[in-house]
């Protein structure tokens, strides 16, 4: 199941990357300054790069 952001504003969402193991974590709140609030939390894991390895899209996230 896919939730969109605009319903998790106060969560946290943690990405880490499956290539390098780096773990990422950002406040939902400070996503949908950057992409749309009924973006999918699939759509962001989709998208993040990981900022160690420079990885698109292989990772795995938890919403905190």
């Amino acid at each position: 199941m896919t939730t969109k952001l605009k319903d998790i504003l106060d969560n946290k969402i943690s990405i880490t990357c499956a290539s390098c193991s780096h773990i990422v974590i950002h406040e939902v709140a400070n996503l949908v300054l950057v992409v749309d609030q009924d973006t999918t939390t699939h759509t962001v894991r989709k998208r993040a790069t990981c900022p160690a390895c420079k990885t698109i899209g292989n990772n795995i996230y938890e919403v905190l």
